[in-house]
């Protein structure tokens, strides 16, 4: 377990939106709010920043933009969190926060977490790094004891005897008949898969400094004695063709494929150079919502509806050849075949201070777009709450399909991420003020219509 001192000398934990001084120095730290940063660190985290701009670095300070997540750069660690907190209170929040990121990232299951604050790990001191591979071992342990996946493999080799069939291209020395080259198909363990989670954790566990993390780690690579150990590329890993049958296993080899593509550690080296774990917060954010909606329909609309999550509602536009083109394609969509209502998920801080509450022209012309071209009832664009009040209403007029105009409401709303999703009463709190904010959008006379509607069926 990393220490409150090591931590400080080996990680920095930055809050997105906010600003950092850094100055250059001979080794990395993170005290008092200010980085310090090797040349060489700092040349990392340029090129880190090229590929995926997440942090905006000007000549005396840096601040974290929209992405969350880890990235190492030369040993060190920066960890980035989201806001969920004002200003004042975000940083002794900080084990709520990591908590919370983690239960968004199992609920959306952008990485294979299904346990989120397992016994043993300190959120307030372990960096994001280790707690991602630490939760990232321990799943993926308990899904290879339940089940090593074995494949058929196409093998060549001369053999004795006869196995599958002779390879009559290759069988031409009469001083080597008794010799016979086959090609045979084997089932084994010994497959890319595998071999691609056995380099992968082999990787980590050189990587991370928590014992039990290590631990974890080397079982696996244990378990999987029979595969080969050796590097797998980032273009082997697309090969990996997924089924039924080994489907449970995707998710493990995508954290693989992120852990490979954004690391440049082999067999060879000895220390990671860089590292980078980042996920767009609008695309969390919006992934999170669609996924509570969708698991307990009743719950929040009072009945069963169809949530879908960028569904493809028609095109913006046709060219000359009559061509339709520019998907619309709204965040969530509630109801099908006939759309009832959109939301659309905005990540960033309304203004107070602005009449409109900080709402774009641009978002607005959006939502009149979806309005207009899905006859939807009403619309919502949804917003993380950071100052608490937040709320507005205005009203669309639309164009409806028989000429006249209609209006639809669109509602302007801010849903609170700030409880501890990992306790039960965090977790229902946050699931009622959701459910009451998304409720109006289908009213009570219409779950009432569609609950007797269902009523006179089953009696009939």
């Amino acid at each position: 377990m990393l220490n409150q001192v090591n931590e400080r000398q080996s990680a920095a934990t930055l809050f997105e939106y906010q600003r950092y001084p850094y100055a250059s120095s001979t080794a990395n730290s993170f005290c008092g709010g200010t980085l310090f940063l090797t040349d060489t660190t700092i040349e990392l985290l340029d090129r880190l920043n090229s590929r995926k701009p997440f942090l905006d670095i000007d000549r005396n300070t840096i601040q974290a933009l929209n992405y969350v997540g880890v990235v190492r750069a030369n040993g060190f660690t920066i960890q980035i969190f989201p806001k969920l907190f004002v200003h004042e209170t975000c940083r002794e929040q900080r084990s709520t926060v990591a908590g919370n990121l983690l239960k968004m990232l199992s609920q959306t299951g952008n990485v294979p977490i299904t346990e989120v604050a397992p016994v043993g790990l300190d959120l307030r001191k372990m960096d994001l790094f280790e707690i991602f591979i630490h939760l990232f071992a321990k799943n993926l342990l308990i899904a290879i004891k339940n089940s090593q996946k074995r494949e058929y493999i196409r093998n060549s080799d001369e053999l004795r005897v006869i196995r599958g069939r002779i390879d009559f291209k290759h069988h031409i020395n009469p001083a080597r008949m008794h010799i016979i080259p086959c090609r045979y198909h084997e089932f084994s363990v010994d497959n890319l898969m595998n071999r691609t989670l056995k380099y992968t954790c082999y990787l980590m566990s050189r990587t991370v400094s928590d014992f039990s993390t290590i631990r974890l780690l080397r079982s696996i690579v244990n378990i999987l004695d029979p595969v080969t150990l050796t590097p797998v590329s980032v273009a082997e890993i697309d090969r990996i063709a997924f089924s039924r049958l080994n489907r449970s296993f995707e998710p493990y080899i995508r954290m693989c494929r992120v852990f490979l593509s954004n690391s440049s550690l082999t067999l060879q080296a000895s220390e990671v150079e860089s590292f980078s774990l980042l996920i767009p917060m609008e695309r969390l954010f919006e992934e999170f919502i669609s996924a509570i909606l969708s698991e307990d329909q009743a719950y929040f609309f009072g009945r069963n509806v169809q949530v879908r999550s960028q569904a493809i509602v028609g095109k913006f536009a046709r060219d000359t050849n009559g061509m339709k083109l520019f998907n619309l394609k709204p965040d969530i969509v509630i109801g099908a075949p006939e759309i009832e209502a959109i939301i659309d998920t905005k990540y960033k801080q309304l203004d107070r201070t602005d009449r409109k509450r900080g709402v774009s022209q641009a978002d607005l012309y959006q939502m009149y777009a979806y309005a207009t071209k899905t006859n939807a009832r009403r619309c919502m664009l949804l917003y993380p709450e950071v100052l608490l009040e937040q709320k507005q209403d205005f009203m669309l007029s639309v164009p409806s399909p028989d000429g006249a105009d209609v209006d639809v409401p669109l509602m302007i709303r801010a849903i609170r991420l700030s409880y501890d999703f990992n306790r039960r009463e965090g977790w229902e709190a946050f699931r009622s003020e959701l459910r009451e904010i998304v409720r109006p959008l289908i009213t009570e006379q219409e779950s009432l219509a569609a609950t007797e509607s269902g009523r006179a069926a089953v009696e009939g």
